[in-house]
């Protein structure tokens, strides 16, 4: 009987790769490893190096890949490798894609086939396996359940090769001298087979070998060993069935055995939490219908996926929810956190807010450093200074304060405001000269590594840069004291509203006079002479039209350098950090239509990867087997290259390069708080601007109403938007 998958969540034809979340994976304190799907229709823990930024993090010291690899035989017709699906043309989708449960579905013959991933626990892999005959005739089935399991990356002690051998209730595998055990079982009657031989397994599972001795096999590091659980049935006309394979891990046989039972003695009870949260979030989760690019809604989905899979438990010294970044060395970084929880609160605003409070509270120093689990922090400079983001990244100070005028929460707003306050006061002791400008202590700390405009000889990143009065510091910090003096009534220190606002105007007022021949400049202080860099323009000297503090004569001067960023988009309409700032300055120039275009032609490419088909590696130092050798779509990446046929996208799973849906939501669909409440002036770019055509979000809120959005083209090419939905309290 096939489980109830929850009607808030979106089911469509899903790309069939992904990740599952291992919530017990982090960087230092517990590396787990990385659950991610195995084509054509597995799921297995990688937990060895991932030939990308950050994935050395997805190692373990007993490192390995264990893979859960199932075929079917439907009436002779075997389906085991993605050629076989291809020869037959039966194409494989996922109509549910969260962080918390994947399925795969095909059909053939008339047997509907869903394939049903998900976690119990830390070390159980289970897979729900369910068949429904639609045909008027009896169907003949066997299912082949594999576990591979080997790959070790390193030659250490212990790791001398892989065994696999029958079991209690099922069929174990082993590293050899010294690793992690597996146990693979299934509820159904299952006979048993074992080989190191790879072309031994296929031509077994295809039919075309006998079945060798049920003795068990053995393999030399690094070839895996192949363990398979064969079941053979019939299916009646109209009958269903549902099996359950699980794959435990545990660093012995006995405990093994028993963590199995315990997984299968819960495992409804563990699909239904999960559901029941993706229920949860889904039910006020904004998602686009309608018109909009199938790659668009779907690349949606898999950007809120990613953003909810690096939202972590608390752990360690995080006593709050924390943004891991990205998922496979998972670090608080205050930039990250800011922009993903600002897309996260469009559809879990209290999830999100306790993010901002972690990463503003969880440091042991009150300018937010970027940090781990265990305390240790993540970004020294080279004159050994323990460094966090500058209020610049992605303006977390606009982000809280976007957050609170869409959903007010006095609780959240008196807990968090005294981090903020002691976060400026750090950069106002620390981080200004004897002129009382703002400067950043190196590249890395400003989130422009190496950039030009810190004069540094090869642009070394980390390296010293406190000579350069940097503007745009200088603008984020006038809007983070403006921040603070709007939220001291709320947060219950009124007294302070005027302290931060006079210090806000007279840090505008250095920002403006910063303006030299057309552009906002740094300073260069040995000198006191403006940094003019020949035939180049940095976006973040945008920053001060992006936090509203530029005069008109100012933004009249600027508004034909937007241009340039789109002619030399490299790396600016590229990086998430820098594309939210551009946009943000855009909007407030009144650049409005450009504004909707670039963020479509972002999301353009962007979403035709994320939902396209996986992408070869190719030689890397971390190269995974051949078999497995590969980028996966249905995740977002790190960033948006501009280059279509880039394999390297940054990191897989990376937070940030999930926030296109606030792009999208604040430039196309024209959704944004404003000082006298919200407005919604939508602005399609030409792609989508044809008559006829309605384009719909769901799931917009502002303090207490939740409503939809509805963008329609009019015959003249003019657009209606119109409001929908039933208001509700949140």
């Amino acid at each position: 009987m096939k489980i109830d998958l929850p009607d808030p969540f979106p089911q469509r034809d899903y790309v069939p790769f992904g990740y599952l979340d291992n919530p017990y994976h982090s960087s230092v304190m517990n590396r787990s490893g990385i659950v991610r799907s195995v084509p054509p229709m597995g799921f297995g823990y990688w937990c060895r190096r991932l030939p990308w930024p950050y994935g050395e993090g997805a190692k373990r010291v007993v490192n390995y890949l264990s893979f859960l690899h199932p075929a079917l035989v439907i009436d002779g017709e075997v389906f085991h490798q993605q050629t076989d699906f291809d020869e037959r043309g039966v194409r494989i989708v996922s109509r549910y894609h969260t962080k918390n449960a994947m399925t795969y579905d095909w059909s053939h013959g008339g047997v509907e086939v869903r394939l049903l991933y998900h976690l119990i626990g830390e070390n159980t892999l289970a897979c729900r396996i369910e068949l429904e005959n639609g045909n008027s005739q009896t169907a003949e089935i066997v299912l082949h359940a594999t576990h591979i399991y080997g790959y070790a990356e390193e030659k250490r002690w212990g790791a001398d090769g892989f065994a696999s051998r029958k079991a209690e209730g099922g069929a174990v595998a082993k590293m050899w001298a010294y690793g992690d055990v597996f146990l693979l079982r299934s509820t159904e009657d299952a006979a048993y087979m074992a080989t190191a031989d790879a072309n031994e397994w296929r031509n077994w599972v295809a039919g075309t070998a006998g079945a060798p001795p049920a003795t068990g096999a053995t393999s030399r590091r690094p070839d895996p060993v192949y363990t398979v659980l064969t079941s053979s049935f019939t299916l009646a006309s109209g009958e269903s069935r549902s099996i359950l394979v699980t794959l435990t891990r545990a660093v012995n046989e006995v405990w093994a055995v028993r963590d199995a039972e315990l997984a299968r003695a819960r495992e409804d009870e563990a699909l239904q939490e999960l559901l029941d949260e993706d229920r949860r979030f889904y039910e006020t989760a904004p998602v686009p219908s309608g018109d909009w690019p199938e790659d668009w809604i779907n690349g949606w989905i898999y950007d809120l996926e990613t953003i909810r899979m690096n939202c972590r438990r608390p752990l360690g010294i995080f006593k709050h929810h924390w943004d891991a970044m990205q998922i496979f060395t998972p670090r608080m970084v205050l930039a990250e956190s800011g922009i993903d929880a600002m897309c996260l609160s469009y559809g879990d605003p209290a999830l999100a807010k306790d993010m901002i409070l972690g990463a503003f509270s969880s440091g042991p120093m009150a300018n937010a450093p970027c940090l781990r689990e265990d305390g240790s922090m993540n970004c020294i400079s080279a004159g050994g200074e323990e460094c966090g983001t500058a209020p610049i990244w992605v303006l977390p100070f606009r982000i809280v304060r976007a957050i609170y005028d869409r959903d007010p929460d006095a609780a959240w707003i008196k807990e968090l405001y005294p981090h903020l306050e002691a976060f400026v006061q750090w950069w106002i002791d620390h981080r200004t000269d004897e002129t009382g400008r703002f400067f950043c202590n190196n590249s890395w700390e400003s989130g422009q590594d190496g950039s030009k405009r810190f004069l540094l000889p090869e642009h070394e990143e980390g390296t010293e840069s406190t000579y350069v009065q940097t503007v745009d510091v200088e603008a984020a910090m006038a809007d983070a004291m403006a921040t603070l003096g709007y939220l001291a009534p709320f947060a219950g220190h009124s007294e302070r509203s005027a302290h931060w606002s006079e210090l806000a105007a007279k840090t505008a007022t250095r920002t403006l006079e910063m303006f030299v021949d057309g552009w906002f400049r740094d300073f260069d202080v040995r000198t006191g002479k403006p940094i003019i860099l020949p035939d180049y323009l940095d976006v973040m000297m945008l920053l001060p039209l992006s936090v509203g503090l530029a005069t008109p004569e100012q933004i009249e001067a600027i508004k034909s350098k937007f241009e340039y960023f789109v002619k030399n988009p490299k790396p600016w309409l590229e990086w998430p950090s820098f594309m939210f700032c551009y946009t943000e300055a855009g909007w407030n120039a009144g650049l409005r239509d450009l504004m909707a275009e670039v963020v479509a032609a972002t999301a353009a490419r962007a979403y035709q990867r994320t939902n396209g088909e996986p992408i070869a590696i190719g030689e890397h130092p971390a190269a995974l087997p051949e078999p497995y050798n590969f980028r996966y779509p249905g995740i977002a990446n790190e960033f948006w290259p501009v280059d279509v046929d880039l394999t390297g996208c940054g990191s897989e799973a990376y937070g940030w390069g999930a926030t296109l849906p606030t792009l999208i939501i604040r430039n196309i669909a024209g959704f944004r708080e404003t000082a006298m409440g919200y407005e919604l002036e939508p602005h399609l770019p030409g792609a989508l601007r044809f008559p006829g055509r309605v384009y719909e979000i769901s799931n917009l809120s502002w303090r207490g109403k939740r409503f939809g959005v509805r963008i329609e083209v009019k015959d003249d090419g003019s657009l209606e938007s119109t409001e929908f939905g039933i208001p509700c309290s949140l």
